[in-house]
């Protein structure tokens, strides 16, 4: 029986000094856990992108299937061919996002470059107008953001910084050769 309590409180006096005796979930401190915060604050704002897409989606396809005024073939064919290629493209971007493909990204950087130059020229093409070119490179900001903090943990560079490295190397070269 003593042996038995013998190993029992060596044993806890084990885990007391690893952790306090507590079960703890997740991973432990340290480079790994902030990488997953960082990952999943990138995948949580690049998921209510995607919901924000889908929202404007419906509107597009609102404006096709029931539209304010007349039927969508009264609108002028410029209106018409932008509303369908965001109608199209906004709901690839979504599904895109949401699961975090990187053609997704891309399609999604299309349509928010696409939405900006309609937006520039025309305010009232969109629910929210003038103000929908500031959202958008807003979001565009906060995802380079979010993408470059959360891959500024590991220990092979990023893009940006590959980028900036030969940016570098090239002014070096010009300044030797002049």
């Amino acid at each position: 029986m003593n042996k038995s309590i013998n190993r029992l409180s060596r044993a806890r006096e084990e885990v007391d000094a690893e952790e306090s005796g507590a079960i703890r979930v997740g991973a432990r401190p340290g480079p790994e856990a902030e990488e997953a915060r960082r990952l999943f604050a990138l995948t949580l704002f690049v998921r209510v992108v995607a919901l924000w897409w889908i929202g404007q989606t419906l509107e597009q396809w609102l404006r096709i299937v029931a539209p304010a005024q007349g039927s969508f073939s009264d609108l002028t064919p410029a209106t018409m061919t932008a509303i369908i290629f965001f109608a199209v493209l906004n709901p690839v971007a979504a599904v895109g996002l949401w699961l975090l493909a990187p053609w997704g990204g891309v399609v999604w950087l299309l349509t928010l470059v696409a939405q900006i130059f309609v937006a520039s020229f025309k305010p009232s093409f969109f629910l929210f107008g003038p103000a929908l070119k500031f959202v958008d490179a807003l979001l565009f900001a906060a995802y380079l953001f979010l993408s470059w903090r959360a891959g500024s943990l590991r220990d092979e560079p990023s893009a940006i910084e590959n980028f900036i490295a030969r940016l570098r190397e090239l002014a070096r070269r010009n300044n030797r050769q002049s």
